[in-house]
C-alpha cells in the first residue's frame, strides 16, 4: 500500500491544478491576514471585512478540498487508471485508504499558508479583526484573549483535524459521483447549507442538534481559547469517529461499484 500512496502523491503533486490550488490558498491567506490587520489597526475601513471573510480558510478550503478530491480520484475514473491498481492485485480497501492518506497530507499542505499567517499574527503585538466575522483559523487569528504557546498549538491542531474530517466527505462524493463538476457542486451546496444552519442555530434546532455530532457543528467552526480541554477532546473524538464512518461508507460504495 505504501507504493500506492507514493504513486498517488507523485501523480497529484505533478498536476498543475494542485499548484494552482496552493497558490490560491497562499494569496488568500495573505489577503485575509492583511485585511484583518488593517481593520484591527484602523487603517482599513471595516466595510471591506466581507472581502476578508471571503478569503478566509473556511470559504477557500471548501472549494480547494473538493477540487483536490477530483484531481486525486475523479481523474482516475475519467482516464480509466482506476483499473491499474485493481489489476495489479491491490484490494479496493487499499485503494480507498491510500487515496485518503494522500488527500489528508495534501490538505495539510494546502491549508498551511493559513496556519503560517495565524502563527505570525499571534506572535505579533497587534490587533486583528474582521468586523465580528470569524471562522476557522481566522477565528484564532482574531482572538481577543491571550493564551500560552501550548494552548495556541492545541487549538490550531484541533482546527486542522476538523478540516480533515469535514473534507473527508469529498472522498465519498468523488467515489460515488465520479464527475468533477458534480463533486464540487455537491460539496459546495452541502457546506453552504451547514454554514446557514450554524449561523441561524435557533431556527434549525433539530438540524443543529444533529450537526453537533459531526465536525460541522457551529462550535467546531469557531474553536477558540474559551473551549475547555474536554471540549477539545470531544471535538477530536467526533472528528475521528466521523472520518471512520465516512471511510467505511466510501469503501462500501467503491466495493459495490461496477468499474467500466
Amino acid at each position: 500500500m505504501f507504493n500506492l500512496v507514493r504513486a498517488y502523491l507523485y501523480k497529484t503533486t505533478k498536476s498543475k491544478i494542485f499548484w494552482v490550488l496552493l497558490a490560491l490558498t497562499t494569496f488568500s491567506a495573505i489577503g485575509m491576514f492583511s485585511i484583518a490587520y488593517g481593520i484591527g489597526n484602523n487603517s482599513i475601513n471595516e466595510s471591506i471585512s466581507n472581502v476578508g471573510f471571503l478569503l478566509s480558510d473556511m470559504n477557500t478550503m471548501t472549494i480547494v478540498g473538493a477540487v483536490l478530491a477530483t484531481i486525486l480520484i475523479c481523474s482516475d475514473f475519467d482516464t480509466k487508471n482506476i483499473h491499474h491498481p485493481i489489476i495489479s492485485g491491490f484490494a479496493r480497501i487499499q485503494i480507498v485508504v491510500s487515496k485518503a492518506i494522500v488527500f489528508w497530507i495534501l490538505l495539510i499542505v494546502l491549508v498551511s499558508p493559513y496556519i503560517i499567517v495565524t502563527i505570525i499574527g499571534l506572535s505579533m503585538d497587534s490587533t486583528f479583526s474582521m468586523g465580528g466575522k470569524a471562522a476557522g483559523y481566522l477565528s484564532i487569528l482574531t482572538l481577543t484573549t491571550t493564551g500560552s504557546f501550548g494552548e495556541y498549538v492545541t487549538i490550531m491542531i484541533t482546527m486542522a483535524i476538523v478540516y480533515l474530517a469535514q473534507l473527508t466527505v469529498c472522498i465519498l462524493l468523488a467515489f460515488a459521483l465520479r464527475k468533477s463538476v458534480l463533486v464540487v457542486a455537491a460539496y459546495y451546496m452541502m457546506s453552504m447549507f451547514f454554514g446557514q444552519v450554524a449561523s441561524f442555530q435557533n431556527s434549525f434546532e433539530i438540524m443543529n442538534k444533529i450537526l453537533s455530532f459531526t465536525p460541522y457543528a457551529a462550535e467546531y467552526i469557531t474553536i477558540n481559547l474559551s473551549m475547555s480541554k474536554g471540549d477539545m477532546m470531544s471535538a477530536i473524538s467526533i472528528c475521528v469517529i466521523f472520518i471512520i464512518v465516512v471511510m467505511y461508507l466510501t469503501f462500501m460504495t467503491f466495493r459495490k461499484a461496477e468499474i467500466r
